[in-house]
């Protein structure tokens, strides 16, 4: 069965389980609380909007990381994509898999797996599963977002238009020049990120982190990405996460906790560290 097909029954048997199972909510009813969510979803976004006002020290840095990193990248734009192309093995095994993890970073599994995440909390009454799917929304609306007006701006060539990596029509709406940033990555980063500080498991950090690293590669296998439009995505996925996180858990009067997994930007690429 299609993976897109699967996925629209599994949203439709969500959906119609909420009609079905709504009167099961006691305490407060089902509009109540998706209204209380979507204020609290609104109250992350003036936090994060007025952080991104107080730019300091530490964010510069970082930013500069993450263009001195794609600006490296781009020296091996060309001759990755030729060594790609040289080296593919049509119909292979390889080229099954990354077929597969392709799918992760689509808007369909995304949102699906989002609206799948909070009905389920919902239809449970369940407060950590119904959050987690509401931080997950948030998360990709966040980076899809940035990733969606950055690549209108840039218009950079995809490598399938064989025009080259410096080929760009800035202003457009043309598909075909929405190569920079990836939206697959940067939806794949920002399901890795945000599910796995949710969950905080050593299992949870490195399945979800290796789908996403092997959404980049399937990005670059396909050509529809150039090597420097990957860093540069895997970053707005996984920092716009980590925005809704830390909105979150203000937003809460929560101290942060201390996690298990962080993770860091340098012009050499995305630093990660786990505490055992």
């Amino acid at each position: 069965m299609d993976l897109k097909k699967t996925i629209l029954i599994i949203l439709l048997f969500t959906f119609s389980s909420t009609i079905f199972d709504a009167k099961e909510i006691k305490n407060r009813g089902v509009f109540d609380i998706i209204g209380s969510d979507f204020t609290s979803g609104f109250d992350d976004l003036i936090f994060i909007i007025n952080d991104v006002r107080n730019y300091n020290t530490y964010t510069a840095l970082r930013t500069s990381s993450i263009l001195a990193g794609t600006a490296l990248l781009s020296t091996a734009d060309e001759p990755l994509y030729d060594y790609i192309e040289l080296n593919k093995v049509e119909e292979s095994t390889e080229e099954d898999v990354l077929e597969f993890t392709d799918n992760f970073g689509t808007i369909p599994v995304a949102d699906g797996l989002a609206v799948g995440i909070y009905l389920t909390g919902l239809i449970a009454q369940d407060e950590e599963i119904r959050t987690t799917g509401r931080l997950l929304v948030e998360s990709l609306v966040l980076s899809g977002f940035i990733t969606l007006s950055t690549r209108i701006v840039i218009g950079r060539a995809r490598p399938y238009t064989l025009q080259g990596s410096s080929s760009f029509k800035p202003l457009t709406l043309d598909y075909f020049y929405h190569s920079f940033p990836s939206g697959h990555i940067t939806v794949s980063f920002a399901i890795a990120t945000l599910l796995s500080h949710r969950i905080d498991e050593w299992w949870a950090y490195g399945g979800l982190y290796s789908l996403a690293v092997m959404n980049t590669a399937s990005r670059l296998y396909f050509s529809g990405h150039w090597t420097s439009d990957t860093f540069i995505s895997a970053a707005i996925g996984t920092l716009s996460a980590f925005a809704v996180l830390e909105a979150f858990e203000s937003n809460n009067g929560k101290e942060r906790p201390e996690k298990k997994f962080d993770v860091s930007f340098s012009p050499l690429g995305i630093n990660f560290l786990y505490k055992f």
